[in-house]
């Protein structure tokens, strides 16, 4: 059972269970677009419920009796980090009424999705132990998701586990996100525009995020109360990424260096401590930067969504 699954991750991580013969159950809210799962609709359950009505939640999930829970809906809003009640309605409240509503469900792991932002900024790479120090509201209502998920699972002795990832990218994220701003800027051969700075983080691509899903169900039980983190233990700039497309593209356009205004979370070191994740999990980033650009450039290039006008 998946919360979020038509969301970028959620819509990956369904297309792959799916191919490994998993039973799916998608919780979706009724105005929810589900342009990225259209293709397997027909092989998926799809529950349209509000994660936060409480009692249709309940109903929905005893109903279903996962074996395996995962949890990405949430809400985000960068552009508008004034929207904090949102954020706290959906991404704690609603955390906490899908924990609540599960409880007496014999499920074999509960996936929570975490956030890199929960950390906060750091001057080197980010360990899963290291203090929680959220700058914006998102990432606060994130670390308040997390926090209550261990609090859960150690109260009712519940499997559950917080993965948490860095800067994901490939096919079917948002247009608005940068790497797929880059592959348009590309594409239509117009200029690129960057933040002024050289701000960095750690860039993992979408089929090794997935990975990571994969194993930490088939793990199960063992991980329980656990949290990973989902990176590549390397860091980029923007103009870095930028290039390293050039590179893989053998194309190059203008870059607006300081079109884009610099964000408070902004930092010069945003980077993943995978240790724990490589030895709980025996896994590795199977994705160089440039091997998940090419893959994500190429599906962007055969989709109408960036053609010229």
């Amino acid at each position: 059972m998946i919360t979020g699954g038509a969301g970028f991750i959620g819509a990956n991580l369904t297309k792959r269970l799916l191919k490994n013969n998993y039973d799916i159950n998608l919780l979706v809210r009724p105005s929810t677009n589900l342009w990225r799962l259209k293709d397997i609709l027909p092989q998926i359950k799809i529950h349209q419920v509000d994660i936060l009505k409480k009692q249709d939640l309940s109903k929905r999930i005893r109903n279903i009796n996962p074996s395996t829970i995962i949890h990405l809906a949430t809400y985000t809003q960068y552009r508008n980090q004034q929207d904090y009640e949102q954020m706290i309605k959906t991404n704690i409240n609603g955390t906490l009424n899908l924990l609540d509503a599960s409880k007496n469900i014999n499920y074999d792991i509960f996936i929570n999705t975490g956030s890199s932002s929960e950390y906060g900024i750091k001057n080197k790479p980010m360990k899963e132990i290291d203090i929680l120090e959220p700058i914006s509201f998102y990432a606060t209502t994130k670390a308040s998701a997390t926090l209550l998920c261990q609090a859960f699972s150690r109260e009712y002795k519940k499997p559950i586990v917080t993965l948490r990832p860095f800067s994901v990218y490939g096919p079917y994220e948002e247009r608005d996100r940068f790497v797929p701003i880059i592959i348009e800027a590309v594409i239509k051969n117009k200029p690129a525009n960057l933040t002024s700075g050289d701000q960095r983080r750690d860039f993992i691509y979408i089929n090794d995020v997935i990975d990571i899903y994969i194993k930490t169900i088939v793990k199960g039980k063992s991980l329980s109360g656990q949290v990973l983190n989902m990176g590549t233990g390397k860091e980029y700039t923007n103009e870095e990424v930028l290039k390293a497309l050039f590179a893989v593209t053998k194309k190059k356009v203008l870059i607006n260096k300081g079109a884009f205004p610099n964000r408070i979370w902004d930092t010069s070191h945003w980077v993943a401590d995978i240790s724990k994740t490589k030895k709980m999990l025996d896994w590795q980033p199977k994705y160089t930067l440039k091997k998940g650009l090419k893959e994500t450039y190429n599906w962007f290039s055969n989709k109408t969504i960036f053609k010229h006008v």
